[in-house]
């Protein structure tokens, strides 16, 4: 950190020495106008391990700053009431200007408790954000925190630049007013129907739900979410809820089991040897019993030895199962240092038995269940993230690629390299399984299908391009990405529904990407509960878009245009999720910001199909708007409100 201030000129003359801001800490505190700002002046060394090199170089193998470095670091605390912040939109901006020709970088991490350093804020509008040229003054726009007051290092590295450059370092809210407040806005849109809490835990935010209903007694449901622990940090488990008045009540059944098992894991204190659980997926048999599927790091938030996939089985009755293997990862050293295994999905075959026979509910047999994932692998034997999956023909006791136990999971994609995270599992009338992922360099759905209980599939294929919403909204900090959810009725027909930016897509044909031809749908609205003309979107905003097999994911038709949402609005909808009842009724739940002007502050909405997704109408589902920048965790790519929902 920074040296005594008697001594800093002096040191800084030194190569390799301590650099010092004047003064060391500051705090930047928003006021009820929407202004605040701090300043300090700072001065930078050079070394061999920090000239030309990152910002990770300032930081010792403790995770502290390193006083021989020659960084500058200033530890600045913002306080940013929430009664405060809600009315403002915008962004906390850190500067460091006043440095010449030389060099200088800028980065901002979060400050632990204990004086480590927690994760690296990235800007999302911009990744290279604190990187400029030689003689360019530095910018990284902040997210604005809310709640508690957040501790932050601002980290000044010399690129290029001679022992003791000297630089003017601020750090001011650039924020404007909202045209209306979240809560005058909700006076305005009004009420919506009633929300149900199921969570009802010591947990200040929750992302990323899962539900699923019990094929045996619909009323009865489970759900479950992250539970976080400690936003700045971005530390949470899993939990689950559980109903039986079809989602009325709720009881909190609280973090999944068998994730506390050595000193520090449950300690969100002790962030070093933290168990992260994750990405919860849930589904039922149609023996009544549950599955709740995690991905599980038990090598503590900054010492990733490896994502575990593993699953719990609820009996009725029953507390959770402690947590069963699917797939070891912890040895892979790919994932150690940098990637990790993202975005399960669970699902269970409850029309055939592992045999591929008959299988009804109540007749004690269990249908094969599915995970799928991406998994961040060694080039030998599998490519670096890959689409992968794991089959159970024991109810979930067991899991394995091509036998049981084998920790070999089957690779679905065919990439030397896939980019897009995650992938869900759907299964038809006949066993048939589908696997479907978004792949953002092709800016196409793959598809994969199996029609022998999953032992072999189909080479991946493209089924349709959209227009994928990867990047965060104009004004937002949290990011967004296409994943796809899917379906099949009990015809055999597949669904799948995905954000796309102005509903823009097509179906491939003959396995060949069509980029020059974009299709843009009609809207589809006609008599809705949300009302709804026709024509297109041609707004800018993001939208729902659903593609449709009728003979087994051979070829598709779409995009059809899910939320109803008049033409010409540039309301953004995100993070779809779609069922299809065993009627063929096709629902369809995401994100929503149609009434808010401003395009900020989110509802969710459901959009309904009796006509096989020709044509949709609109519910609000939501009792009131959100706004996303209270209180989100903080990863590593800036605030955080789920991938999916």
């Amino acid at each position: 950190m920074a040296a005594a201030l008697a001594t800093a000129a002096s040191l800084c003359a030194l190569s390799g020495a301590a650099a010092a801001a004047v003064p060391a800490a500051g705090t930047v505190k928003l006021d009820s106008a929407g202004h605040g700002s701090v300043a300090w002046k700072g001065t930078v060394g050079s070394t061999p391990a920090t000239l030309g090199s990152t910002t990770d170089a300032c930081f010792g193998a403790d995770r502290k700053p390193d006083p021989t470095a020659g960084c500058d670091i200033y530890s600045l605390t913002v306080d940013a009431p929430e009664s405060i912040v809600r009315r403002f939109f915008g962004t906390i901006d850190v500067r460091i200007k006043g440095f010449g020709s030389n060099d200088l970088d800028l980065s901002v991490y979060v400050k632990n408790a204990n004086g480590t350093k927690g994760y690296q804020l990235q800007d999302a509008d911009n990744p290279v954000a604190g990187g400029n040229g030689a003689g360019q003054p530095e910018l990284f726009p902040m997210e604005n925190p809310t709640g508690p007051a957040h501790t932050y290092y601002v980290v000044v590295v010399p690129y290029t630049a001679p022992p003791a450059t000297a630089y003017d370092g601020s750090a001011t809210f650039d924020l404007k007013p909202l045209p209306l407040s979240l809560d005058a806005l909700n006076r305005k849109v009004g009420a919506g129907p009633t929300n149900y809490r199921a969570s009802h835990d010591k947990f200040i935010s929750h992302s990323e739900p899962s539900i699923a209903m019990d094929p045996t007694n619909h009323n009865h449901l489970i759900a479950g979410s992250k539970m976080y622990e400690d936003l700045p940090r971005y530390l949470f488990k899993a939990g689950t809820y559980e109903s039986f008045d079809g989602g009325r009540h709720w009881n909190d059944l609280g973090q999944l089991p068998g994730y506390c098992q050595q000193p520090g894991q449950c300690d969100p204190n002790d962030e070093e040897r933290y168990r992260t659980v994750s990405d919860i997926s849930v589904a039922f048999d149609d023996e009544g019993n549950a599955y709740a599927n995690v991905l599980d790091a038990p090598g503590g938030t900054l010492a990733f030895t490896g994502f575990n996939m593993t699953v719990h089985i609820k009996r009725p009755g029953k507390p959770w199962s402690g947590p069963i293997i699917v797939h070891d990862n912890q040895s892979n050293p790919i994932t150690q240092q940098a990637l990790l295994d993202d975005k399960n999905w669970i699902a269970v075959d409850n029309s055939t038995d592992v045999n591929g026979g008959s299988n009804k509910p109540h007749d004690g047999k269990i249908g094969t269940l599915y995970v799928c994932w991406s998994l961040d692998a060694s080039i030998n034997p599998i490519p670096i993230q890959q689409i992968v999956l794991e089959r159970s023909t024991d109810g979930g006791q067991n899991w394995g690629g091509v036998v049981p136990g084998d920790n070999t999971p089957l690779q679905l994609s065919q990439k030397g390299e896939v980019s897009g995270v995650g992938c869900h599992v759907a299964v038809g009338p006949q066993g048939e399984v589908y696997v479907t992922w978004y792949d953002n360099q092709l800016d196409a759905l793959m598809q994969v299908k199996s029609v022998d209980g999953g032992h072999t599939f189909t080479p991946a294929r493209p089924i349709a391009t959209i227009t994928g919403v990867n990047d965060p909204f104009a004004g937002e900090q949290f990011r967004n990405l296409s994943i796809p959810s899917s379906a099949v009725d009990s015809k055999g027909n597949v669904y799948v529904a995905v954000s796309s930016q102005d509903a823009g897509g097509a179906p491939v044909v003959g396995g060949a990407i069509d980029h020059a031809n974009p299709k843009h749908p009609t809207d589809t609205g006609h008599g809705s509960e949300q009302e709804a003309t026709g024509g297109a979107d041609t707004a800018g905003g993001s939208d729902i878009v659903l593609f449709k097999s009728g003979d087994g994911g051979i070829t598709y038709t779409g995009p059809v245009r899910v939320n109803q949402d008049k033409p010409g609005s540039n309301a953004d909808q995100f993070q779809p999720w779609l069922a299809v009842t065993p009627k063929g009724q096709v629902d369809v739940s995401y994100f929503d910001r149609r009434n808010d002007p401003k395009d900020l502050f989110v509802d969710t909405y459901l959009s309904r199909s009796n006509d096989g997704g020709k044509t949709f109408f609109d519910t609000r589902v939501t009792h009131q708007l959100w706004d996303p920048r209270v209180n989100p965790p903080t990863s590593a790519s800036g605030e955080f409100i789920g991938d999916y929902q």
